[in-house]
């Protein structure tokens, strides 16, 4: 396949399908989907990036395969082995799971993202002990109206340097092509203390 002909991830996808959503429950599946946004990889290179067997990373590729997250996008024949590249299917994902699966799977998704956001902060500071880091919560008592408004601006902020949820991810002009790529995460919830 040349360069003009790769597979390039959809910019955003909607997970509503109980089978995709539970390939979500799993940091390992989370942070192999996350590398495959981004470039495309073999079994024994993500187990490298992981810092897992390859046996364990091979078993969470053939289940996301299974449900169609990510795609075989080459296979090519060296030496003796063959080796297979596979690319994940979007670069951002959202969970719309029914009305009926919230309770089922929303624990279990929620705990693994966060799983998977902590495994890969450990591993950067590990690798970048000197790198600032900005680590807050907080609950505050927010009327619904400054609550939108917080998510509006929360959104904008985001999309001015992320891009739009339903486009690529905006190129930072002043950003070198070897430069370190950065992970954002946050969330807002209702805080179920407050009757």
């Amino acid at each position: 396949m040349s360069d003009a002909e790769r597979f390039e991830p959809k910019p955003f996808q909607a997970v509503s399908d109980l089978r995709q959503l539970k390939a979500f429950t799993d940091p390992i599946r989370n942070r192999l989907l996350h590398i495959l946004a981004d470039r495309e990889a073999t079994n024994q290179q993500l187990a490298a990036m992981l810092d897992e067997p390859q046996a364990k990373v091979l078993h969470h590729i053939r289940v996301l395969l299974d449900v169609g997250l990510i795609i075989l996008v080459e296979q090519r024949v060296r030496g003796h082995n063959v080796e297979k590249l596979y690319r994940a299917t979007a670069r951002a994902y959202g969970f719309r799971p029914e009305v009926a699966d919230i309770e089922m799977i929303s624990g279990p998704v929620s705990g693994a993202i966060f799983e998977s956001v902590t495994q890969e902060l450990i591993a950067s500071l590990k690798l970048w002990p000197d790198q600032p880091l900005y680590w807050e919560t907080r609950r505050a008592r927010l009327s619904p109206d400054r609550v939108a408004e917080f998510d509006k601006r929360l959104l904008a902020l985001i999309a001015e340097f992320w891009g739009e949820v339903d486009e690529p991810a905006a190129a930072d002009p002043d950003a070198d092509a070897d430069a370190d790529l950065m992970a954002f995460a946050t969330t807002t919830y209702r805080f179920p203390g407050n009757g």
